[in-house]
């Protein structure tokens, strides 16, 4: 039964975050698990315009983004038998606020001087003008993976639930409830 109290533990506790984040929207939320969780974002989101800034400059300003969204999406397919899902929908979620601040720019950033990665990309493709939207169809996108990582989370509950519940038979004896 303590595998299943776990898993119920862990469920409401990225039900939570889920919650926290979903009700930021697209707005940087001072305080709290988001922010910690921005902050974990931000290390994968600068390493990124590093590891792909050999590709020329318009894939090393996206390759920020990217990575932080790739990044725990690898991470998910790495653990896919542990059901640990939720952490890409909540990355893209963050980048969807980054995303939606392309054109006001109101965000800060990390040092003086340095640019606006959505500002720049959704320049350079013509779409500065619709900033907002496209930060909130990323957030849309962001909450439906979470949503969906805790429907399986859910699922993994009931199975382990009714696992923990159903009677055990022992090879000397009969079925007996634990």
């Amino acid at each position: 039964m303590g595998a299943v109290a776990g898993r119920a533990v862990g469920l409401l506790l990225l039900l939570w975050v889920a919650f926290r984040v979903l009700g930021q929207g697209v707005t940087l939320a001072p305080g709290g698990p988001v922010t910690f969780l921005h902050g974990v974002n931000l290390v994968f989101h600068e390493a990124g315009h590093v590891i792909f800034g050999f590709f020329g400059r318009f894939v090393a300003v996206l390759g920020g983004s990217l990575n932080q969204v790739l990044i725990p999406a690898v991470c998910v397919i790495a653990f896919l038998h542990t059901r640990q899902r939720a952490w890409t929908g909540q990355s893209l979620a963050d980048v969807a606020v980054y995303a939606a601040d392309g054109r006001a720019m109101a965000l800060p950033l990390l040092a003086e001087g340095l640019i606006h990665d959505w500002n720049y990309l959704l320049g350079v493709t013509g779409l500065l003008h619709r900033a907002e939207a496209i930060g909130r169809l990323m957030f849309g996108a962001g909450a439906l993976l979470m949503l969906g990582a805790l429907a399986f989370l859910a699922l993994d509950l009931l199975r382990a639930w009714g696992k923990a519940s159903a009677p055990r038979v022992d090879s000397d004896g009969p079925s007996r409830v634990e």
